[in-house]
């Protein structure tokens, strides 16, 4: 995996432990974690908090925590440290901290509440506007745009550098970017799981009439205030996870992507996580692959 420090210096291959990048249908996409060998001041100085990195794909990211790693090591006369970061894309890393000012906003667009949230990307693919978005006081902007995104029945996804919104059902639509056999996978069966944790919604009209969502499963029951039926709908269709899948490194590869199973299902890629591991702590040989977690539309 390639890293580069915020003046554009690529960080050695060699000083890398270890690191995973990982791409998520979240309202913050892209996170990195990873460990580096510092063998100065200056290293540990631009691996601190508040620091930008960049993957090779122009990516940047902001490390919001950095921690010295247990243990210390040495290269000949040299003591080596080791620094543990996490890092979340720089564009949208700011509505991931809890506000001091409430966000109060009616029939605005998602991008303009990611830039009210303090992100800087300048637009949204396939914008949409919301027509109530409140996040108050001591609150987490991105709780509340996941809300927002499930109303709408879509999820954000980043690719080729921009913000992607996306409808759920229209992600199984794509082509698929990869074929892999039925049987390379670790099952997940959770009907059990999904009755109790993906419920149905109801709400109330005008003339305090109910209103109903999707009815159709013996589901648990959740109230939402001023949702029409589309919406109460697009709440409880989701992403349910079906299937684990670990593959040669396939840095490419990002969540919204589509994987078809030869002689299976369709499945959509939730999580992707690029992992590199050096093997420098026992001496083993270096390991590269791609953790991917795919689910099926349900709801």
């Amino acid at each position: 995996m390639i890293l580069f420090l915020a003046d554009g210096k690529q960080i050695r291959g060699d000083l890398i432990k270890s690191a995973a990048l990982r791409y998520d249908l979240a309202p913050i996409p892209v996170t990195l974690e990873a460990e580096i060998r510092a063998g100065d001041d200056d290293m540990e100085k631009r691996l601190a908090e508040g620091q930008l990195v960049s993957v090779g794909t122009g990516d940047s990211l902001r490390i919001v925590k950095s921690v010295r790693a247990v243990g210390r090591a040495a290269q000949g006369e040299r003591e080596m440290t080791a620094i543990r970061i996490t890092a979340m894309l720089d564009s949208c890393h700011s509505a991931a901290f809890v506000r001091s000012r409430a966000i109060i906003k009616e029939s605005a667009a998602l991008s303009a509440i990611y830039r009210a949230a303090g992100a800087t990307i300048k637009a949204v693919d396939a914008d949409f506007p919301v027509p109530r978005f409140y996040c108050p006081v001591g609150e987490t902007p991105t709780f509340h745009i996941a809300r927002v995104l499930q109303e709408e029945g879509g999820a954000v996804r980043w690719k080729s550098g921009r913000l992607q919104f996306v409808r759920l059902p229209d992600l199984f639509k794509q082509k698929p970017v990869l074929d892999l056999p039925n049987n390379a996978s670790d099952d997940v069966d959770s009907g059990f799981l999904e009755r109790h944790e993906v419920p149905w919604f109801f709400s109330l009209n005008e003339t305090a009439g109910f209103v109903f969502g999707n009815q159709e499963k013996p589901r648990a029951v959740r109230y939402a205030p001023f949702k029409d039926v589309q919406r109460l709908r697009n709440m409880t269709r989701c992403l349910v996870h079906r299937k684990t899948s670990k593959i040669d490194f396939s840095g490419q590869i990002v969540a919204g992507d589509l994987v078809n199973f030869v002689g299976g299902d369709k499945l959509c890629i939730i999580t992707a996580a690029h992992v590199f591991e050096s093997g420098t702590d026992d001496g083993g040989a270096g390991n590269t692959y791609t953790r991917l977690w795919l689910g099926s539309l349900e709801g």
